[in-house]
């Protein structure tokens, strides 16, 4: 009998053709580099208990057979020269409501949906034992820590499908290396405020449906709504320099850019056009004054899908245009981009 390491393991995940059906997952579909993959079952469990003529438990019904993973990923650009073709990473953000829209040699840009979502299959490989998941579909957090990797932190949900002893892939992991939260331009309604932490929640809402037909007792996971919103900790400054309390008291909106390059490179933009603060708490961060600050991220117009664009493309100039087309114009082709690709 041989115990399981818990490092020698991978994910491995595909979009389904049909929701809650299996994909085939191959060595192309296991490149995704993930941090502490936690994959449990939860089964539901039916308590018998009728009136007897003793107190002794009867043994319970094992019913609906959900699953949910959790784990983090490093944000990457693509490898120098292949800007526009699919990252490792792409499938889970697409599980998460996001569309894709590829420019081959120039960019990637990734926006979200509020129709045509897709789920997908993924399989947690543990030194030898696998256990597989079917329709799925979750929600991100992106989270930025000075001088560390952006990172994808994903909470996913779906159907149990089966578990095996089964060999890991052998995956050709990609060469591309992580966007770092260093020589970073961030502004917050134009202003350059020092901060240490920020993180994006993309704040969707999932449901798992039931269905009677189905072995798990379930059809798939759905997304039905979201909410994102973001939280960073800048230093407290001047009113005159940036008035947060006034933000604060407005309904007005304002923009945030956060933009970094890579090794290769690469420039990566998050825009989000319509921010503004919800809630302020005094902080301290070694001895220097703080605010924990909340905010919501609201449409930009009202075609909507548009309060959070992530370029991927060679320049930060490059980038920024290419997010303000894709806030308009260029809604309708992410979508049928999305389900080609």
């Amino acid at each position: 009998m041989s115990s399981k390491i818990t490092k020698i393991a991978q994910l491995a995940g595909k979009i389904e053709s049909v929701s809650g059906t299996a994909e085939t997952l191959a060595a192309a579909e296991a490149t995704i580099l993930a941090y502490e993959p936690i994959m449990d079952a939860d089964i539901g469990q039916f308590k018998r208990n009728p009136v007897v003529k003793h107190m002794s438990r009867f043994a319970s019904e094992p019913g609906a057979r959900r699953m949910s993973l959790t784990f983090k990923a490093e944000l990457m650009g693509p490898i120098s020269g292949s800007r526009g073709t699919t990252l490792a990473i792409t499938p889970f953000l697409r599980m998460c409501g996001f569309s894709e829209t590829l420019d081959v040699g120039n960019s990637n840009i990734y926006a979200p949906l509020s129709s045509s979502f897709v789920t997908g299959s993924i399989a947690y490989y543990i030194d030898g034992f696998r256990k597989t998941m079917l329709g799925c579909a979750g929600n991100v957090k992106f989270q930025f820590k000075v001088g560390e990797p952006v990172m994808c932190d994903f909470t996913i949900q779906g159907k149990y499908s089966e578990h095996s002893d089964t060999a890991l892939l052998t995956p050709t992991y990609p060469a591309q290396v992580p966007f770092l939260f260093m020589g970073a331009t961030v502004t917050i309604d134009e202003d350059s405020l020092v901060l240490e932490n920020l993180e994006i929640d993309m704040g969707n809402d999932i449901v798992i449906s039931p269905k009677p037909q189905d072995a798990s007792g379930i059809d798939y996971a759905k997304i039905t709504g979201r909410n994102p919103t973001m939280t960073f900790d800048p230093e407290f400054v001047a009113k005159s320099d940036h008035d947060f309390y006034s933000k604060l008291m407005s309904r007005d909106t304002f923009a945030v850019v956060i933009a970094m390059g890579d090794a290769n490179g690469n420039c990566i933009e998050f825009s989000l056009p319509a921010v503004r603060y919800t809630g302020l708490k005094d902080g301290d961060r070694s001895g220097l004054k703080v605010i924990n600050a909340t905010c919501e991220i609201c449409k930009n117009s009202d075609a909507g899908n548009d309060e959070l664009v992530i370029t991927m493309s060679s320049s930060s100039s490059s980038s920024s245009s290419l997010s303000s087309s894709s806030s308009s114009s260029s809604r309708s082709s992410s979508s049928s981009s999305s389900s080609s690709s």
